[in-house]
């Protein structure tokens, strides 16, 4: 009887209310003639798992209560790892890390054993300055050979602003620590100062040719400026080496003789990149630490010096030393900058 109360009750939510006249016939119960509304599923599929007298008694009452049983039901405690009648949530066992997999910065697991080591010789959110962070440099260089001394310095510049273009060289008083082999670009009795000065390649336009034809022999390529027009058309060659001759970082000029010299003996020239950063090596580090601090203390007050009209606010960002192959070490920049004032006095 239950189970025909049901059906009973399921077609009349399916089918229209049949006439009186119409006989009653299966079919018109499989296949009622017009369809009910969407509102109406949810509560069909429900019907049909409740107790068919329940429905029979009180279909939409029924359908309540059965809504909040479910509802009732599937909220269970937090502290048992259930949610939403979901069951605990599973994790997925782990392994514990070993190795450069268990450091906690990212950065050091692609680092090696011997740079792991060095960096525990400075702490690395420590400000130091300019003669304990020589010496660290120094204690911290331990490759197969000898490394440069690098300065890095974040500047408060945007270099693709005219006024904020920071490029200009500086003599170390100390030389660079490695040979420069220069060429020169000249023509006349030029030729023979240049020789006589030092000059490792001496030429004019069959010097331009070569340098065409792919010869980059030399570190420094030194102009006259009566040369500089037939020198423009090596920009493409010369300009992403960083060679193109250019007045600002004195690898243009009529003393042929005082540029070579100079390159001789340590000038070096630097500009900003296009993040803002000054990168200037500064010496070898099996140089004295009085020798390195002079060769710095010249690079800081290069750099001051040579500050761009359109450089707003601070101008310093962030100042750090380090070896070619060593951790960087950061700076206190307000004791590096009255450090170089009290030296230069």
């Amino acid at each position: 009887m239950a189970t025909a109360a049901a059906a009973t009750a399921s077609s009349s939510l399916l089918a229209p209310a049949a006439s009186s006249t119409a006989p009653a016939s299966s079919n018109a119960l499989l296949f009622p003639s017009s369809v009910p509304s969407l509102r109406a599923y949810p509560r069909l599929l429900l019907a049909f798992r409740r107790p068919a007298a329940a429905a029979v008694a009180d279909p939409q009452g029924a359908v309540l209560e059965e809504e909040a049983e479910v509802d009732q039901q599937g909220q269970y405690d937090d502290d048992d790892g259930y949610e939403g009648g979901r069951g605990p949530a599973f994790t997925a066992p782990t392994r514990p890390r070993t190795g450069k997999a268990a450091l906690l910065l990212k950065r050091d697991r692609t680092r090696s054993k011997r740079f792991l080591e060095i960096q525990k010789l400075r702490e690395s959110k420590k400000d130091y300055d300019v003669p304990t962070a020589i010496s660290l440099m120094k204690q911290m260089s331990s490759a197969k050979f000898v490394e440069s001394a690098e300065a890095h310095f974040r500047m408060n510049l945007d270099p693709k602003y005219n006024d904020q273009q920071l490029r200009a060289t500086v003599n170390l008083p100390k030389g660079t620590g490695q040979s420069v082999k220069i060429a020169v670009l000249t023509q006349g009795e030029k030729i023979d100062e240049a020789r006589a000065a030092g000059a490792d390649i001496v030429g004019g336009e069959d010097l331009i040719e070569q340098i065409k034809g792919g010869f980059m022999e030399f570190d420094k390529l030194i102009a006259s400026p009566d040369m500089m027009p037939k020198v423009a058309g090596l920009g493409k060659i010369l300009g992403p080496r960083g060679l193109m001759p250019n007045p600002k970082a004195g690898t243009v000029s009529s003393n042929i003789t005082q540029a070579i010299e100079e390159f001789k003996k340590g000038k070096v020239e630097y500009r900003v990149d296009k993040s803002g950063i000054v990168h200037i090596p500064f010496g070898k580090v099996d140089f004295p630490e009085e020798d390195l601090i002079a060769n710095f203390m010249s690079v800081v007050r290069s750099v001051e010096r040579n500050k761009p009209s359109g450089a707003k606010g601070i101008y310093w960002k962030t100042a750090y030393l380090c070896s070619s192959m060593g951790p960087s070490i950061k700076l206190n920049i307000k004791e590096m900058l009255d450090y170089g004032l009290e030296s230069s006095d």
